[in-house]
């Protein structure tokens, strides 16, 4: 839906960018660097909505792909 075209209906009115909360923190994908973690060590990586206002499709991204990429591969090299 990054092409401002809604893959469900075709519709071309779209959200983008639109902040997906949980209550009163930011949905995120959490990723730990390492099995044996600590506190330092867990990375939060914050959702964002794109959503399609005609009928309602709305599909998630991380808003910085590339850092959870390296967190995730820091995980798999301390495995």
């Amino acid at each position: 839906m990054t092409k401002k075209i809604c893959p469900s209906c075709r519709g071309t009115n779209i959200i983008p960018n639109a902040d997906a909360v949980e209550a009163t923190d930011s949905l995120s994908i959490r990723i730990y660097e390492r099995p044996d973690v600590t506190l330092r060590q867990v990375r939060h990586y914050p959702l964002k909505a794109w959503v399609c206002a005609d009928c309602g499709h709305a599909q998630l991204y991380v808003s910085r792909p590339a850092e959870l990429a390296q967190s995730y591969q820091k995980y798999l090299g301390h495995r």
